[in-house]
């Protein structure tokens, strides 16, 4: 597959009505692990009552151990995750890429490519090495640098301490950011300078906004945060046509309900949050934005599937991405003028 100059990419540019399929005459209890209780419970709720029990999840929630889910579904020692592919990027850094990929695309966008393009191919193959096939399974939305004092200049990353997770540690490295954390890994993050990774409503309720009242966007480290479901592969392929048909509209469905949920609810809290916002400093952008290339490099490198992933990935950003500019977030930014006035 031919690869794109990444250089010259331009990143700094209620459930579902179904049809009724013959439910089946077993019922069968898949296990799911979970650090996300709240949407994966209500999951488990939508699936059996759209099978009327005869499909349902026995939900663990394990939030310690989200690096293995991968491994742990793959294996057979789970049936199912619900958590984000980003954990996963120390096994493939092109997982990242079906989570929050820097520089990358929207949530609009990373549905598109799936959908309607080879996304949802490359997801399969580069899933199907591990012993899975993943869905998208809800969305966080785009997430903030969160700081203790507003931010001026790529300094103020780099000199500090500062957290973030997923393939954000790569991009914060590459940008000469010498002490960085995994936020994931559960520690006290309070004495931090700034991080990222955490939407309001996470941060609200970790009780950080006071520590960390300043919020600075767009932030081209996390474009989005998307949540999947995995499901192991043999026990996916195991399943009645029906079944499978019944699984993926039920995590289809929670999917939009749960973007719908989150932007709502987003919204309410930064109407309420003590919190000052700050627009990105021009310099910080294009540090980040340099720091993407160093990232998508490093995927292309692998010369696997991985890679072949990363390569349609950039194919389809740069197809959209001018549409995208002058569609919907033209649109978005001249009813915000109208909003204001």
């Amino acid at each position: 597959m031919k690869r794109r100059n990444v250089l010259g990419l331009g990143f700094g540019l209620g459930g579902a009505a179904l049809a009724a399929p013959a439910l089946a005459q077993t019922r069968t209890t898949l296990a799911l692990v979970t650090d996300r209780e709240a949407p994966a419970r209500v999951l488990a709720d939508r699936l059996s009552a759209v099978t009327d029990g005869a499909l349902s999840l026995d939900v663990r929630v394990t939030p310690a151990d989200s690096r293995a889910f991968l491994s742990q579904v793959g294996e057979g020692q789970a049936d199912m995750y619900m958590g984000s592919e980003e954990d996963f990027v120390d096994t493939h850094p092109a997982f990242g890429l079906f989570a929050a990929m820097p520089g990358g695309m929207s949530t609009s966008e990373l549905e598109g490519w799936i959908s309607a393009s080879d996304g949802r191919l490359m997801w399969d193959d580069l899933s199907a090495e591990h012993g899975v096939k993943a869905f998208l399974a809800g969305c966080d939305g785009p997430q903030p640098i969160w700081s203790r004092a507003p931010l001026t200049g790529p300094g103020d990353l780099t000199g500090g301490r500062v957290g973030s997770t997923g393939l954000g540690l790569r991009l914060m490295a590459a940008m000469g950011a010498g002490d960085v954390v995994d936020i994931r890994d559960g520690g006290d993050l309070s004495g931090l300078d700034a991080l990222e990774g955490l939407s309001l409503l996470q941060m609200r309720d970790a009780g950080l906004l006071e520590s960390f009242p300043h919020m600075t966007a767009a932030n081209v480290s996390r474009p989005m945060s998307g949540r999947s479901v995995g499901v192991n592969l043999a026990k996916w392929e195991g399943l009645t046509d029906a079944d499978r048909l019944l699984l993926e509209s039920c995590i289809t469905a929670s999917h939009g309900m749960d973007r719908i949920k989150a932007l709502h609810e987003g919204a309410l809290a930064a109407r309420d949050a003590a919190i000052t916002t700050h627009a990105m400093p021009a310099e910080i952008w294009a540090a980040q934005t340099a720091a993407t290339n160093a990232v998508m490099t490093a995927i292309l490198d692998t010369n696997d599937i991985g890679a072949d992933a990363a390569d349609a990935y950039l194919y389809f950003l740069t197809d959209v991405a001018g549409w995208s500019e002058i569609g919907e977030a033209a649109f978005t930014q001249g009813r915000n003028r109208e909003l204001s006035q």
